[in-house]
């Protein structure tokens, strides 16, 4: 039976069609439709001792996991037939088993006739996989029927065909496994921060580019898969400037063949925010607004692929601001994404949600507003073990130690602080570059005069000065200006005050997410 917490799920993702779909499909069945109740209380609420309450109450004749498990068969069902007109893959694999219909009813001229068009969609459509499922039924059926209308010479240019397609589809994948390869390191194990890590990434390099020498790397795809794994590798060593490049030639590539992607749009939103990130840790901030415009304008998909939209809008749009020192301005920000993405969170994955969660606590202690800055931390912090191998982890640990010292919290401080250093010393020998200056600014004494105030924190702008010229330790940086917060603590100047001189362009900032 289908979990409860799902169907629950289910129907408070759908949009307004795919809810009227399913109303008008539901109205042209005759009787008692149970699952049809279940489903306007579900829509009303998302407590599931509320629910069966009610539902219990309204159709007392009814078995509930019956009226459940229906639901949850229609539903998929509904969803399933609303795709087939939006998802070309989807298009030419139903089209594969109408094609099967059609051999089953002896309807064989229809049926090769059928098989021809899906193998010509497909090859546009660099959908191998269908295309050679369509080729060996077209053979198959061939066999049965002792190959009537095919030469011996049509047979052998259909198979040095599949033979061709085969060979692609081998280089698509085996192209395809290094990129996935690369996106799990930067994943699981975070930006390079060592000579030593980079030297790590070194056979996948190697690997692509011998892919990239072969001539069946000549497809659109396959120049995807080498732009997406170039860019991404550029951002796992810290090359912004190199990653954005990569990411410029990608966008043009995808906007010329928009009809590839068009149906499943995650390479264009990957893209659109490989630049955005790229945009803001070189500083160009006001350059972000075009492209999170263009994600805007994207055609309405589902609900899950809105919400992960709206997370990089949110994202990028509040480090913009956070970055530049305008706190108070970019308070206004979690508001207008209530709805958009606060209240649908859950249908992203967990690194996702703790992205949000990060950037979020870090506006909020930016704006000395701890208690809600806690609050976000700990939705991960103390959340499950699902977090804790995120590389985004260890910079919740950090933030949190940093609250508590605000807080006063001296003694849960000193714990947390050797904690984290446990961390450290497991690590590579040569991180945590930023982690240990912090650390060394919190062992100071918390009172000091104007004038030794001023002199310590030359000290420590020295330090970071010489961090920021180490490209392996631009990825906790760019996530936080620690440098001008240490700076404040010290010259008993305010944070925004701080970060405002050391960024000039701070006041041109203006926009601010529809």
């Amino acid at each position: 039976m289908a979990k409860f917490s799902t169907v629950i799920l289910l129907v408070h993702s759908l949009t307004k069609a795919e809810k009227r779909h399913f109303k008008l499909f539901s109205g042209l069945q005759k009787g008692e439709k149970d699952y049809v109740m279940l489903f306007g209380i579900i829509e009303k609420n998302n407590n599931e001792c509320e629910v069966k309450k009610l539902f219990n109450r309204k159709c007392s004749g009814a078995v509930f996991s019956v009226a459940l498990k229906h639901l949850y068969r229609v539903l998929t069902d509904n969803l399933l037939y609303l795709k087939m007109g939006q998802d070309k893959e989807l298009m030419l694999q139903t089209d594969l088993l109408k094609a099967t219909i059609l051999f089953d009813k002896s309807l064989y001229k229809e049926g090769f006739e059928l098989l021809q068009k899906i193998q010509k969609e497909a090859e546009a459509y660099e959908q191998y996989i269908t295309w050679l499922a369509a080729a060996r039924m077209e053979l198959n059926y061939a066999i049965s029927l002792n190959f009537q209308a095919i030469s011996e010479n049509d047979l052998l240019k259909k198979q040095q065909k599949i033979e061709e397609i085969i060979r692609y589809s081998r280089n698509s994948h085996q192209h395809s496994s290094l990129y996935e390869i690369l996106r799990y390191r930067l994943a699981h194990k975070g930006n390079v921060r060592t000579a030593e890590q980079k030297k790590e990434l070194n056979d996948l390099i190697v690997s692509e580019m011998t892919i990239m020498a072969n001539p069946l790397a000549s497809t659109v795809e396959s120049s995807k898969t080498h732009l997406l794994f170039q860019a991404h590798y550029f951002i796992t060593i810290n090359d912004y400037k190199s990653a954005l490049k990569a990411f410029y030639e990608l966008i043009d590539l995808l906007e010329e063949h928009q009809f590839l992607w068009m149906d499943s749009p995650m390479d264009y939103l990957v893209t659109i925010e490989g630049i955005l990130d790229s945009l803001r840790t070189i500083g160009q901030f006001k350059s972000m607004k075009y492209f999170m415009d263009k994600l805007e304008n994207l055609p309405k998909k589902a609900v899950q692929f809105r919400v992960m939209t709206q997370r990089v809008i949110y994202i990028y749009t509040l480090s913009s601001y956070t970055s530049l020192g305008n706190y108070k301005m970019a308070l206004k920000i979690p508001g207008i994404f209530k709805d958009k993405l606060f209240d649908k969170i859950d249908l992203l994955d967990p690194n996702k949600q703790a992205e949000v969660f990060l950037y979020t606590a870090l506006m909020y202690f930016g704006n000395h507003d701890l208690d809600n800055a806690h609050s976000f931390l700990s939705k991960v912090l103390f959340r499950g073990k699902q977090y804790f191998k995120l590389p985004i982890f260890q910079t919740f640990r950090l933030l949190h130690l940093l609250v508590h010292y605000e807080l006063g919290n001296n003694e849960i401080v000193f714990h947390e602080m050797r904690s984290v250093k446990r961390v450290m010393v497991s690590g590579e020998p040569k991180t945590y570059k930023v982690e240990k200056i912090i650390f060394r600014f919190l062992q100071l004494p918390r009172v000091f005069d104007i004038k030794k105030g001023n002199k310590e924190a030359e000290k420590f702008k020295t330090m970071f000065e010489g961090v920021k010229r180490d490209k392996f330790e631009l990825q906790v940086l760019k996530l936080f200006d620690f440098a001008s917060w240490i700076e404040a603590k010290l010259t008993r100047k305010s944070f925004e005050e701080v970060i405002k001189d050391n960024h000039p362009l701070s006041d041109e900032l203006q926009f601010i997410a529809p």
